[in-house]
C-alpha cells in the first residue's frame, strides 16, 4: 500500500505538509497515530530528511514502539538512526553525552519515584525545615515536597530562582517599618505575610538541598531529564547548533499533555527552521494533575502565528450520535476551547458502518443494584449476539476504588473481567501472601503475617479452624507463632490440619536458615516452588494463572531493584524499605496489559482508557462528588509569580472533568451507558452528576429499579461466615461502632478475629498526655474539694491557696513520671514527642491556672444499654458551668481545618450522663490539645435522638455478621493494611 493511499482530505493534507510550523487538530478516533508515521515516511521517501534528521517525541514507551513500527512497515528500505523517543528517553540520551559539557556526571542513575521519597525520608535530618516537618510527624510532608520539586520543573523553576523570590519576599516583610509594627503587636495579616514569607523561605532552601542531595549521590529524578537538558542547550550554543542542524524535522504526538519545559524544549531545537509538526486535542487534555500544560496549544498559535492549522474530524469508531452527544456536551466548556479560539471546526463525522449506536441511561436505587445491572446488561449483550468477545466491553471508572463495587458481582456472573489498574501491585493477594511470608521469616513472632499465612488457600486449612488456634492464643497469651509450635495442645483440629501446620514450620524454619546466606530474591523463589505456591497457581483457571504470572513478575521487577541499589541484599532490608515504601504511599506501580491475557470485560479507569476503543461502554457512578470529583489543590503550590504557564480563567477543574467525561464518551464505537444510583452509603440521596444534565438527561432520568435481591457471596468474606455470627459481641464501644461504620472488615480483623497489632508512637503519646491530665486535674479537684471542706477558712480563699500549689512544675512532673517509652521507632522521635508534649502542657497551664474549672467527674467509666445491647466508655471530664453541664473530651491531635468536628461521641456520652444523673447536658466539647482549642456545640435533643438511631442502626448490621469490605482513603491508616487484599491503593 502506497504512504498516501486510503486518507481523507484533510489527513492527505497533513501528510504532504512541506515546510515550516503545523497544528493537527486530531479529534478522537480520527487516526493521529496514521497521519503522524505516514508524514515521516513520506518525508523520508521524498527525500525531504534522512531518517536520522527527524526527531519524534511521545510519552510511552509503548507509543513510541508502535509508532516506530508503523514506520518500518511504510518505509521500502531499511534505515538508521530514527529518533522515535520518549521526551524522557531523549533527554537522558543527550544528558549521557553532554552532561560533562557543564559539569554533571554523565554516568547518573535516575531514580524512580520511590527512591525519590526514599532519598527524602533517610536525609530528613539534613533539611532546615519546621513548617514541613511537623514534630509528631517529621516524614508528613515528604510526598507533597517531592510532587512540588517535580512542579517546579516542569515550570523550569530554577533553586535559585525561587530563593531569589523567597529572599525578596521575606525583605519585604521584614523592612525597618515592619519591624517597628512587629514590636507593637503584628496585625493578623502582617502575621499572615510573614509566616507566608518563613514558609515560602524553607520550602525554597529544601528544593536547593534537594538537588544538592541529588548530586552528591550521582543521581537525576525524571524532571532533572528535562530541565538539565534544556540547561545544557542554552549553556552551550555548539551543542544547541548540532542538535538543530541534524533535526530538520520535529514531530510531537499528544502536545497537550506536555508542559512548560517540555514545550521550551521543543522550541529551542525547532528554531529557525521551525519544522515542527504537533499533533494534539485540547477536549482530551486531562494530565494536568502531572504538570500538562493545555495552554501550550494556544501558546502554540501565538508562537508560530503562521503556523498551519489542519484539523481531522472524521471519525473511524463511533457512530454520529454517540460523537453528537460528546460534542454537544463539551460544548460547556466553551469559551476555552481552540474550537472558539481559532475559529476551527472540531465536530466529528462517523465513518461508522451502523447508522445509529445505543445510548442509555441506567439509574437504580442503590451502587449495588447499579453494580448487578451493569453485569446484568452485560449478559444480555453476549445472550443477544450483540458482542461476540467479552473483550469487547469496558466498564470505565472515575477512580481504582470504585472496581471494588463491580468486582464481586463479575465473580458471582461467572463472566471473566480484568481489573487493569496502574497501582495497587503490594495489596494484590499473591503479593500480599510473598510479603507476609517474608515478614514471617523476619519476626517469627508477627502474628498478622502469620494469620495470613495460616489462610493461604493452598494449605486447606479451614477458616474456623484459623479462629480456634487465634483463640488459643489469646488465651494463653501467646503470639500465633508460640501457639503453632505447640499446636497439637490446640483441641478439635483435624489431622491434616496438625500435619500442615507442623510442615510449614519446617518451611519457615529451613528458609529462615537460607535468609543468612541467601538474597531476597532467592528466597522468594524458593518459597514460591517448596510451598507448593507455584503449583497452586497452575491448577487455576486461565484468566487467574495469567493474572498471578503477571503480579509475580512484576513485583519480583521490584526485588531485582533492591538488589541492584543496596549491598546487603537481605529479607530484612528488603522488608525495611518495602515498609517505607507503603509508608510513604506506595501501593506498587502496575503495568497492565491490555491485549495480554484472556478473553474478558475490561474495568478501568477513564485516564488508562484513553487511546482505546471498545465496542460497548459503561461510564459508572455518575453522581455528585464522584463525578466530576472533588477538586484537590496541590499541598504546596507554587507562588503565583513563579509560574511561567498560562492558566486559562473559568473553572478549571470542571472543565478537565469535563474532558474526561468527553474521552470517556469518545471510547464507545456502538453501545454507550451512563450509570448511576440513589443511594452509594451515604445518609442523603446522591444527586446525579451534572455531566448527566449537560448531556441532556436532566428531564430523562428513568424511575429507579427495585433493589436488587439476592445472597451475599461468602467469598467476599474469607469464608468465615458461619464462625464469624458466632462471635459477634453483645457489648459495644464508641471505637467499635466507628471502626465498623468505617470497614466492617477492619472491624473483622480487630474486634472478632482479634489480630494483635504492634503500637504506635501517637497511641503512646496520646495516653500520656490523657494519664497526665488525669492526675493533675484529679489533683485539682481534690485540693477544691479539701478548702471547701475546711469550715475555718474564707472558703474561696481556702480553694485559691490550695490550688495554687498546683504549679508548672507540678504538672510537667507529673508528665515525666507518666510518659510512655514505647513503641516510638528512634530516640530522635521519642525526644521529639516528649518535647511536643511539654510544649503542649505548658500552654494549656498558662492558659487555665488563674481559673481552674469546677470539675465534677474525671475519666468517669459508663455502661449504658439501648434496647437490649450495652454500650461502655469513659468520659474524660465533667464541669459544672453556669447553665449546666459541660462535657469535655481531650484530643492529643489538632483542631481539623474546618474547625469542626462530628460530635457524635459527645452525644454518646451525654446520652449516658442523662441516663446515669438524670441530668442534661448543655454544652459538649472536644478539647484539642495541642492547638489548646476547645471545640464546643450546644446540646440538641434531635442530635442526640439521631445518634441513638446510629447506634442501633451499626449494631444491627455487625449482628447480621455479613462484614463487607469498604476500602477507601481510610485504608492508608488501617492497622491491618498489609493484610487486607481489599485495601485501597
Amino acid at each position: 500500500m502506497g504512504i498516501l493511499d486510503g486518507l481523507n482530505a484533510e489527513q492527505h493534507e497533513a501528510v504532504i505538509h512541506n515546510t515550516g510550523p503545523l497544528l493537527i487538530i486530531a479529534g478522537a478516533g480520527t487516526g493521529k497515530t496514521t497521519v503522524i508515521t505516514r508524514r515521516i515516511a513520506y518525508l523520508i521517501q521524498q527525500g525531504l530528511a534522512k531518517p536520522e534528521e527527524i526527531l519524534a517525541l511521545t510519552f510511552t514507551e509503548k507509543a513510541a514502539g508502535e509508532m516506530e513500527d508503523r514506520i518500518g512497515t511504510l518505509l521500502p528500505s531499511g534505515y538508521f538512526d530514527l529518533w522515535v523517543s520518549t521526551f524522557h528517553a531523549f533527554g537522558e540520551h543527550i544528558l549521557k553525552d553532554h552532561a560533562l559539557d557543564i559539569g554533571l556526571s554523565n554516568d547518573f542513575r535516575l531514580l524512580s519515584d520511590i527512591e525519590q521519597r526514599l532519598l527524602l525520608r533517610e536525609h530528613i535530618d539534613e533539611f532546615d525545615l519546621n513548617y514541613y516537618r511537623p514534630k509528631g510527624n517529621p516524614t508528613k510532608f515528604i510526598q507533597a515536597l517531592i510532587s512540588h520539586f517535580s512542579r517546579l520543573k516542569d515550570e523550569d523553576i530554577t533553586p535559585e530562582e525561587y530563593i531569589a523570590y523567597a529572599e525578596k519576599l521575606q525583605l519585604d516583610t521584614d523592612s525597618v517599618e515592619y519591624q517597628k509594627k512587629k514590636t507593637k503587636g503584628m496585625t493578623e495579616k502582617e502575621q499572615a505575610q510573614f509566616d507566608e514569607s518563613l514558609r515560602v523561605k524553607e520550602v525554597a532552601y529544601a528544593y536547593k538541598k534537594y538537588q544538592q542531595l541529588l548530586r552528591e549521590k550521582n543521581a537525576f529524578d525524571f524532571g532533572d531529564l528535562i530541565i538539565e537538558t534544556i540547561h545544557i542547550l542554552k549553556e552551550r550554543p555548539a551543542i544547541l547548533e548540532q542538535y538543530r542542524n541534524q533535526f530538520k524535522y520535529i514531530f510531537v504526538d499528544e502536545f497537550q499533555d506536555t508542559n512548560y519545559a517540555q514545550y521550551d524544549l521543543i522550541k529551542l531545537l525547532a528554531a529557525p527552521r521551525n519544522n515542527l509538526t504537533v499533533v494534539a486535542d485540547d477536549d482530551q487534555s486531562i494530565y494536568s494533575f502531572r504538570g500538562a500544560s493545555m495552554s501550550n496549544i494556544l501558546t502554540f498559535k501565538k508562537d508560530f502565528p503562521k503556523a498551519r492549522d489542519i484539523s481531522l474530524i472524521q471519525n473511524y469508531r463511533s457512530t454520529q450520535n454517540i460523537l453528537d452527544l460528546a460534542y454537544d456536551f463539551i460544548q460547556h466548556n466553551n469559551p476555552n476551547r481552540l474550537e472558539e479560539t481559532v475559529s476551527i471546526n472540531k465536530h466529528l463525522q462517523s465513518n461508522s458502518a451502523i447508522k445509529k449506536g445505543h445510548i442509555q441511561h441506567i439509574h437504580t436505587q442503590t451502587l449495588e443494584g447499579e453494580a448487578k445491572l451493569v453485569i446484568d446488561t452485560i449478559a444480555d449483550l453476549r445472550k443477544q449476539k450483540k458482542i461476540t468477545s467479552w473483550n469487547e466491553v469496558a466498564i470505565l471508572i472515575r477512580a481504582n476504588d470504585q472496581a471494588q463495587t463491580f468486582i464481586p458481582y463479575f465473580e458471582r456472573s461467572g463472566i471473566p473481567y480484568q481489573f487493569l489498574a496502574s497501582q495497587g501491585l503490594f495489596i494484590k493477594p499473591i503479593i500480599l501472601d510473598i510479603i507476609s511470608f517474608l515478614k514471617l521469616l523476619d519476626n517469627y513472632h508477627e502474628s498478622r503475617a502469620l494469620y495470613r499465612v495460616l489462610t493461604f488457600n493452598l494449605w486447606h486449612i479451614p477458616p474456623e479452624e484459623v479462629m480456634l488456634i487465634v483463640s488459643h492464643a489469646h488465651k494463653y497469651t501467646q503470639s500465633l507463632f508460640e501457639t503453632c509450635k505447640n499446636i497439637r495442645s490446640v483441641q478439635k483440629l483435624q489431622k491434616e490440619t496438625y500435619k500442615t501446620i507442623e510442615s510449614l514450620l519446617v518451611l519457615i524454619g529451613r528458609l529462615s536458615n537460607d535468609c543468612r546466606s541467601k538474597t531476597v530474591g532467592e528466597i522468594v523463589l524458593n518459597f514460591l516452588e517448596e510451598s507448593g505456591y507455584l503449583a497452586w497457581i497452575t491448577k487455576q483457571d486461565q484468566q487467574h494463572q495469567i493474572e498471578h504470572i503477571l503480579y509475580l513478575n512484576q513485583f519480583y521487577k521490584y526485588i531485582q531493584n533492591f538488589e541492584r541499589s543496596d549491598q546487603e541484599k537481605t529479607v530484612r532490608n528488603f522488608i525495611y524499605e518495602l515498609n517505607m515504601m507503603m509508608d510513604a504511599g506506595e501501593g506498587g506501580a502496575l503495568q497492565p496489559d491490555f491485549e495480554e491475557g484472556p478473553e474478558s470485560v475490561k474495568i478501568l479507569t477513564i485516564h488508562a482508557a484513553k487511546g482505546l476503543e471498545f465496542e460497548y461502554v459503561f461510564v459508572v457512578n455518575l453522581v455528585d462528588k464522584r463525578f466530576p470529583s472533588i477538586g484537590r489543590k496541590e499541598t504546596i503550590p507554587i507562588p503565583d509569580v513563579l509560574v511561567k504557564d498560562v492558566v486559562p480563567k473559568g473553572d478549571w477543574h470542571i472543565e478537565e472533568e469535563r474532558r474526561l467525561f468527553y474521552v470517556a464518551l469518545t471510547r464507545a464505537k456502538s453501545g454507550l451507558f451512563l450509570t448511576s444510583a440513589d443511594d452509594y452509603g451515604g445518609a442523603r440521596k446522591k444527586k446525579p452528576s451534572r455531566f448527566l444534565i449537560e448531556s441532556g438527561f436532566v428531564n430523562t432520568v428513568p424511575t429507579p429499579t427495585g433493589e436488587v435481591l439476592f445472597q451475599r457471596s461468602t467469598a467476599l468474606m474469607h469464608s468465615t461466615q458461619k464462625t464469624i455470627i458466632k462471635h459477634v459481641p453483645t457489648m459495644f464501644s464508641f471505637t467499635q461502632l466507628t471502626a465498623f461504620e468505617t470497614c466492617p472488615w477492619q472491624y473483622h480483623f480487630s474486634f472478632i478475629v482479634r489480630i494483635p497489632t504492634p503500637g504506635k508512637p501517637n497511641f503512646s503519646f496520646g495516653k500520656t498526655i490523657h494519664n497526665t491530665l488525669y492526675e493533675f486535674v484529679r489533683r485539682i479537684k481534690e485540693e477544691k474539694e479539701m478548702a471547701q471542706g475546711d469550715l475555718f477558712d474564707n472558703t474561696q480563699h481556702a480553694a485559691t491557696a490550695h490550688v495554687s500549689a498546683l504549679t508548672l512544675d507540678t504538672l510537667l512532673a507529673i508528665y515525666e513520671t507518666k510518659w510512655i517509652n514505647e513503641w516510638y521507632p528512634s530516640k530522635k522521635r521519642r525526644d521529639e514527642f516528649y518535647e511536643k508534649g511539654k510544649e503542649m502542657l505548658t500552654n494549656w497551664f498558662q492558659m487555665h491556672h488563674n481559673a481552674w474549672p469546677e470539675i465534677l467527674y474525671i475519666e468517669k467509666e459508663f455502661t449504658i444499654k439501648i434496647g437490649q445491647y450495652a454500650i461502655k466508655g469513659a468520659i474524660d471530664r465533667i464541669d459544672k458551668i453556669s447553665n449546666g453541664l459541660e462535657i469535655i473530651d481531650y484530643k492529643t491531635g489538632k483542631v481539623p481545618k474546618n474547625g469542626k468536628k462530628d460530635p457524635t461521641q459527645l452525644y454518646m456520652y451525654a446520652l449516658a450522663v442523662q441516663q446515669i444523673l438524670n441530668e442534661q447536658s448543655t454544652q459538649l466539647t472536644y478539647y484539642f490539645i495541642e492547638d489548646n482549642i476547645p471545640v464546643s456545640v450546644q446540646f440538641k435533643q434531635t442530635e442526640l435522638d439521631a445518634t441513638i438511631e446510629w447506634i442501633e442502626e451499626q449494631i444491627e448490621e455487625i449482628r447480621k455478621g455479613e462484614f463487607i469490605p469498604k476500602p477507601g482513603f481510610h485504608c492508608a491508616h488501617c492497622d491491618y493494611k498489609d493484610i487486607c487484599q481489599y485495601r485501597a491503593s
